[in-house]
């Protein structure tokens, strides 16, 4: 019998969205086939134990995979280290693997579209992932196939390979300063300028990006990720609730209509980039984070000048 990628969801304290996710697995007709890991970090506030708990009660009653295996943390290890620990525990026993935040919403077709393009590119070593999320741009008229690439990764639904995961170097380490000293700076951030606002969070550990350290190996590596023309997945984490996503209803871009179809996609090997699907999503991730002034005043100086400002004001 196929063996299918097992599915492994990260949470912390958010039952609804835990349920909602899981539901929507469910309505998978290989989710019966597919065993399901689900990592648990412990509080880091008191305030977040029983909330915790509740969560934890629900994962025990989980039913409808092949396996669920709760991985529950003991103490709290911050999201990272939690994912990163659990990543290799998984890897210990399979191959690849799909992996999901329990914000995520899938289509009933996205386990079969995520195995087979795991089958498909498996030794494809420039292929890194299978990304399940599309961004809600308008394709090109005479653009006919199932899937396109993009020299990015999306983590919002996604599925890659053990050695492909175990290559990247998922530790700190300043990556904008290294790109600035190469000239690389510049081409970095071509995917769009928002790149750079994260990348500079993260290497000065503001935050903790692991999807920009991903986006940073597969630059310097030449690698690229499959996309599905209509997208997979959906983002309900724009509420508030994310860690990195904001307060932000307005933020309907996150939730593309599903494919809801039931017919099988259809792969093709990589060969090179669609420069107009290229150029349609630069220019999607432009308008929604911004548009025109955002793109060549923020992240910049007049930026950081603004924001002392503010601070000062304050």
């Amino acid at each position: 019998m196929k063996q299918y990628a097992p599915i492994v969801i990260t949470v912390y304290d958010r039952l609804d969205h835990l349920r909602r996710c899981i539901n929507a697995l469910l309505e998978n007709p290989i989710a019966s086939r597919s065993d399901l890991i689900i990592i648990s970090d412990a509080a880091y506030k008191e305030a977040d134990i029983q909330t915790i708990q509740t969560v934890r009660d629900y994962i025990q009653e989980i039913v409808g995979f092949n396996h669920v295996e709760p991985l529950l943390r003991e103490q709290n290890m911050g999201a990272h280290q939690s994912l990163i620990n659990g990543i290799d525990n998984v890897l210990s026993k399979y191959d690849s693997f799909i992996l999901l935040e329990d914000d995520i919403v899938v289509s009933p077709n996205f386990l079969q579209y995520m195995n087979d393009g795991l089958e498909f590119y498996k030794d494809e070593k420039s292929v890194f992932s299978i990304c399940a999320f599309k961004l809600p741009f308008e394709m090109p008229a005479d653009y006919k196939k199932d899937t396109f690439f993009y020299p990015c990764n999306s983590p919002w639904g996604v599925a890659t390979w053990k050695d492909r995961w175990l290559s990247v170097n998922h530790d700190y380490f300043d990556r904008y300063t290294e790109l600035k000293k190469n000239g690389l700076l510049k081409s970095f951030c071509s995917i769009g300028f928002y790149i750079k606002g994260i990348l500079k969070s993260d290497s000065n550990k503001t935050i903790v990006a692991d999807d920009l350290r991903v986006y940073y190996h597969m630059f310097q590596n030449n690698m690229t990720s499959v996309f599905p023309t209509i997208s997979k997945s959906q983002n309900w984490g724009f509420d508030g609730s994310g860690e990195h996503c904001g307060d932000n209803d307005k933020a309907w871009w996150a939730k593309p209509e599903l494919d809801m179809a039931d017919q099988k996609i259809a792969f093709e090997p990589f060969s090179g980039f669609d420069k107009n699907i290229l150029k349609q999503q630069r220019k999607f991730q432009d308008k929604i984070n911004g548009g025109f002034l955002a793109k060549h005043l923020k992240y910049t100086w007049v930026h950081d000048l603004y924001k002392r400002m503010k601070s000062i004001q304050k």
